[in-house]
């Protein structure tokens, strides 16, 4: 990872010292644990060894660490500690963690006292320094006790994906789709609320470099993909053509310094180049782990590169339609063109065919896009919509129901879950129309909903609620 991108924790303990926390070794046992999860995680640790007793102490300790510009402060009440520690403490970070641990013993002499002066931090956070807004999230145990180190690290996930978000640039190239107004958005808050840099292009730049890239390299290109692929039944043309805008978009990739794109692909690639470029973002996704969100959808392009940045798998996220439902099976098809990485097939591999609706009910034929069914898998569903105030999130599994769905690439989504509670299928195309949340969805292999709701609360940006159908007229959820 960037170093300019490498989270930076710190770590310190607190404690009376007529309280053991040496004698229980309350200090060693966390710092070797975190750097252990350090190195895994890949993050900067920076952690003072010993305990703060006193005032003089905190200051001195709030001033050494605040020069390291730390982006988490993990805040150990490794025994009984004075309230007044916390301001000067609570000033290190943006962000911080209240950590309590267990009483050693359950009888006679108290050893600790962690718990009360954790939650006495909380509560001195909340109702006595609450002109400062500070953000914390609570832990009880050990570091190397599975609830500890199973709520460590998501925070640590949702803080590696703010930080690369902070310093993120987004191509947007050809702007979004004709009529696709509930993609527009506000590029301030965007930046205000992620730190995202817009960079702006015409499909015409892409075009141009796409026709200058040597022959034998856009040969060598299209071969590889055909090789990635089960079958191939693109006409040439549109292959040699997709091979070229994949070197092209890497070649903008690459000196404008981006980290995800936004890209037009219908109509004006069409009209400039006679081709649908589905294939191209198809490869970036799966063979770069690059986000390309198709028709310019700039907040899904936020979206697929913030689950990306948390996420272990190597592939990008996709972005996809709710395309249609199938009662029988409680399942819902989401579906696009033809633009998902093809590692979300699994062993069904991908197929790169003519353009499945451009040029139809014609002679004409625009290619490529990429033809692959889901396997079955868990998935996150995910949206930082409506200018980047909301984040819907959702979790499905992709199943088997019988039916292939349409052509293009798809799967079959059922036993959704929004915000973590179980949602029936109704109820949850209900909560996106009743409420007109933009119809394109970001979707991730695996369960990133923990990390994507931290990020938010972090964020301050609220989550989707359910709405549950009704017979009657719902605006936002309520009676009109």
């Amino acid at each position: 990872m960037n170093s300019g991108r490498r989270v930076k924790i710190g770590y310190v303990g607190v404690a009376f010292g007529s309280y053991y926390a040496d004698e229980h070794n309350q200090y060693g046992r966390a710092i070797r644990g975190l750097q252990a999860l350090a190195e895994e995680m890949d993050f900067d640790l920076v952690a003072v060894d010993s305990g703060v007793p006193d005032m003089e102490t905190a200051q001195q300790v709030a001033a050494r660490l605040s020069e390291e510009r730390i982006d988490f402060l993990l805040l150990q009440t490794a025994a009984c500690a004075s309230g007044e520690l916390l301001e000067p403490l609570a000033e290190i970070a943006p962000r911080m963690g209240i950590w309590a641990t267990p009483e050693p013993v359950l009888q006679g002499s108290i050893q600790l006292h962690s718990l009360v002066s954790a939650s006495h931090y909380a509560s001195i956070i909340r109702r006595y320094l609450t002109d400062r807004n500070i953000a914390y999230k609570w832990f009880y145990g050990h570091i190397d006790e599975p609830d500890v180190d199973r709520r460590l690290r998501i925070t640590i996930r949702a803080l590696q994906g703010i930080k690369a978000m902070a310093s993120a640039r987004i191509g947007w190239i050809g702007g979004i789709s004709p009529g696709f107004y509930n993609m527009h958005f506000e590029e301030d808050r965007l930046q205000e609320r992620f730190g995202v840099i817009i960079g702006r292009h015409t499909i015409a730049e892409v075009v141009e470099l796409a026709r200058a890239i040597h022959p034998d390299s856009a040969d060598s290109m299209v071969q590889a993909a055909t090789d990635l692929a089960t079958e191939v039944t693109a006409q040439p043309l549109g292959m040699d053509r997709n091979a070229r805008v994949y070197l092209a978009l890497g070649q903008l990739i690459r000196s404008e310094g981006y980290d995800a794109l936004a890209v037009q692909c219908w109509p004006t690639f069409q009209e400039e180049y006679h081709m649908a470029p589905c294939m191209a973002y198809s490869l970036l996704g799966s063979e770069d782990g690059f986000a390309v969100s198709c028709e310019g959808d700039v907040p899904g392009a936020v979206t697929m590169l913030l689950m990306n940045s948390m996420s272990p798998v190597h592939g990008s996220s996709t972005l996809l339609d709710l395309t249609a439902l199938d009662p029988r099976s409680d399942a819902a098809l989401f579906w696009h063109c033809g633009v998902t990485p093809r590692h979300f097939g699994g062993d069904n591999g991908i197929r790169w065919v003519d353009h499945v609706t451009l040029g139809r009910k014609s002679d004409v034929s625009f290619g490529v896009s990429g033809d692959l069914r889901f396997a079955p898998q868990q998935t996150t569903i995910a949206y930082a919509g409506d200018d980047f105030t909301e984040m819907f999130i959702a979790t499905a599994e992709v199943i088997e129901t019988g039916n292939a769905g349409f052509e293009g690439t798809r799967g079959w989504f059922s036993k959704f879950r929004l915000n973590g509670e179980p949602i029936e299928l109704n109820d949850l195309v209900n909560t996106a129309v009743v409420q007109g949340h933009e119809h394109h969805f970001a979707v991730a292999q695996g369960d990133l909903s923990s990390e994507l709701a931290e990020v938010a609360a972090w964020l301050g940006m609220r989550t989707t609620r359910p709405v549950p159908i009704q017979d009657y007229l719902q605006v936002d959820g309520l009676n009109a």
